[in-house]
């Protein structure tokens, strides 16, 4: 009968031990399942910001900065007798103004700062002929001419630097998307370790609990063996 029972309790003591073992692997399991998802996170946070930065206002070469390297790299090869260079640089340096979000920006807003100028100028003229002073025709069609090309330009140029800001908007919603995902998943593995941590504690006190019962049972066995052996 107290043999049963030892049987019993070491049964009970392999099952607790199997449980616990496989509570402590799924406990890494999912640690390491979190932080390799918190990885993919930050590269897709640090992409996203990169991303924002790259469609920033201020991002890449300028108007006059993107002419000149237009200009530039062209005479350069011509110099040189390098036409194909030549096609190819400025192939190269017109694909780059037209991502460059500083170019577009300095586009639309120096366009916009000649439709102000010209649209000026043209009050002036307006003004001018009211009073009585000949304007000839040409200036005043030419000042209605600059104005109407500098505002349509400045308006194109607004449709791309409209396109990159979006693009900026959405990386930054990207990126703080990114940023709550980790603190998420850095809370979950927190909740892992200490429910890790409150079943480990629970398991080692149950084998405590059915190692000292099987100590005691071996000892109730023992004691009235010596007593026989004595008498």
């Amino acid at each position: 009968m107290l043999g049963a029972f030892d049987d019993t309790m070491a049964e009970l003591y392999t099952v607790i031990s199997e449980l616990r073992q496989n509570v402590v692997d799924s406990g890494n399991g999912q640690v390491a399942s979190n932080d390799a998802e918190t990885q993919r996170q930050d590269a897709a946070k640090r992409a996203a910001i990169q991303q924002e930065q790259a469609n920033a206002a201020d991002s890449g070469s300028g108007f006059f900065a993107s002419i000149g390297h237009f200009f530039g790299d062209v005479a350069s090869d011509l110099v040189h007798g390098d036409v194909g260079s030549a096609f190819t640089d400025a192939g190269h340096d017109l694909d780059a103004a037209w991502n460059s979000p500083a170019f577009w920006s300095d586009l639309e807003t120096g366009l916009r700062d000649v439709a102000i100028v010209a649209a000026a100028a043209g009050s002036v003229i307006l003004t001018a002929g009211a009073a009585g002073i000949v304007v000839g025709a040409g200036i005043a069609a030419a000042v209605t001419t600059v104005t109407v090309t500098a505002e349509a330009g400045a308006a194109l140029a607004g449709i791309k630097t409209g396109e990159f800001a979006a693009n900026a908007e959405d990386a930054s919603a990207g990126a703080t998307q990114a940023t709550n995902r980790m603190t998420e998943l850095q809370e979950l593995t927190t909740d892992v370790i200490a429910d890790l941590k409150d079943a480990d504690k629970s398991h080692q006190q149950s084998l405590q609990v059915l190692t000292q019962a099987m100590q005691t049972n071996d000892a109730t066995i023992v004691a009235p063996a010596s007593m026989t052996v004595k008498g």
